[in-house]
């Protein structure tokens, strides 16, 4: 009986695998046989490189070994013809049972034991900044909002109109970008312009944990004339999955022809104007007011990116140089979904494991079917098996995100 690989010592078996790589490398083809004997111990390579390579010098070599030992590779489970560059089909193609120890071979390959088939993918996507007052700013703001509904929706609109009433337009500006300061100036008399709707809107929202940013508007040839920006707030909402678009100097957002609330990549993306109606205590805008707004999405500037799919002029009105962070062709990237997740594998063949994360600023935890986990077993059970998983916020849930996974019996 051949001495088991697992007998060896470790050092005596890193030597006799370095010895025989070196042979099958170098062609030394009578060497390489003469260690057949110890090799075959070797049952982790064996049937994977040793015998096959072995099958090749012997029949280099002339030797009746050659079709035994590659019998006994393909017997013992070889599938890989390929680690051999072809030498496999020249040195054996010729045989009258090639053939059919290609199909064995073949059929060598077993289906995993477990294999995802979908999974949560977040991704690529740049850096989220946010449009958030100070820290230290926030409690104070949030002493004169409205209370958050159950909902992220209701509470956005909610604000958007609070925020529209707060002030008729004009067209003063503050130099300090702080709603506080921009609500206190307000009480004193002061009248803003959308920039300031925007400010107090954002870091409102921000503050009752929507994720929200200031967004500026430029019409074509921007870098000419007067009235050619606009500013508003775009959030993201929980319980619609999406990035909304939300004006307050008009208490407005813009909906498609199914009633649903769009965000600036949907506008940039229509050709007519949608319906673009107010809040709750609102007015509506008419069709000719929507469609005077719409010119305002030729290019944009977001907390952290500026976009524009065709040529980018970084001057504002002749009077003014456009800064940020990042210029980008591809609007996308500033606009992460935030119910998205991203997968990571652990765990032992034995015992794997699914790791989730999230980037929803105000997330506080992963769902895995309802249950919050930071890591989560796979269920080797064989049959079909499916995994919920959600980020729990402020306002309940996100969006479900799925992964599914095949587990097979380990028997062939």
């Amino acid at each position: 009986m051949s001495e088991r690989v697992d007998d060896l010592p470790p050092r005596e078996l890193a030597e006799l695998r370095l010895a025989a790589e070196r042979h099958l490398r170098d062609e030394n083809d009578q060497p390489l046989l003469d260690l057949v004997g110890e090799l075959r111990a070797d049952e982790q390579w064996w049937a994977h490189l040793w015998a096959p390579g072995a099958a090749i010098a012997a029949r280099r070599l002339g030797s009746p070994q050659a079709s035994a030992l590659l019998e006994e590779a393909v017997t013992l489970g070889f599938s890989q013809p390929e680690m051999f560059e072809g030498e496999l089909e020249k040195y054996f193609g010729q045989d009258t049972g090639w053939p059919l120890l290609q199909r064995r071979m073949q059929a060598n390959v077993p289906l995993p034991t477990l294999e995802l088939t979908e999974w949560p993918d977040a991704g690529p996507v740049g850096a989220l900044d946010l449009y958030a007052i100070a820290p230290d700013r926030e409690s104070a703001l949030l002493d004169r909002l409205p209370d958050a509904a159950d909902s992220a929706w209701d509470t956005a609109t909610a604000l958007l109109e609070w925020v529209h009433d707060q002030w008729p337009h004009a067209n003063d500006h503050v130099e300090d970008p702080d709603a506080l300061n921009v609500l206190e100036r307000v009480d004193g008399g002061a009248r803003f312009a959308c920039v300031e709707y925007s400010i107090v809107l954002s870091q409102a929202l921000n503050a009752v944990r929507i994720p929200a940013r200031r967004v500026d508007l430029r019409q074509a040839n921007h870098h000419v004339g007067v009235g050619r920006g606009h500013v508003v707030s775009e959030a993201w909402i929980d319980d619609l999955d999406r990035w909304v678009l939300l004006d307050g100097q008009n208490g407005s957002y813009w909906v498609d022809d199914g009633g649903r609330p769009l965000g600036v990549r949907d506008l940039q993306r229509l050709t007519e104007p949608p319906a673009f109606v107010g809040a709750r205590g609102v007015e509506s805008l008419s069709a000719e007011q929507a469609a005077a707004w719409f010119s305002y999405f030729a290019s944009v500037t977001t907390t952290g990116y500026t976009w524009s799919e065709g040529p980018f002029a970084p001057i504002f009105q002749g009077m003014r140089s456009i800064r940020t962070p990042r210029l980008v062709h591809d609007g996308d990237l500033a606009y992460p979904r935030l119910s998205a997740v991203t997968t990571g594998l652990g765990g032992t063949v034995t015992a794997p494991t699914v790791r989730f994360s999230h980037a929803h600023p105000y997330g506080t935890a992963i769902r895995v079917n309802g249950k919050a986990v930071d890591e989560h077993p796979l269920d080797l059970t064989p049959g079909s098996h499916e995994l919920t998983v959600t980020i729990t916020t402020p306002y309940g849930e996100t969006a479900p995100q799925h992964l599914r996974y095949l587990s097979r019996s380990s028997d062939r």
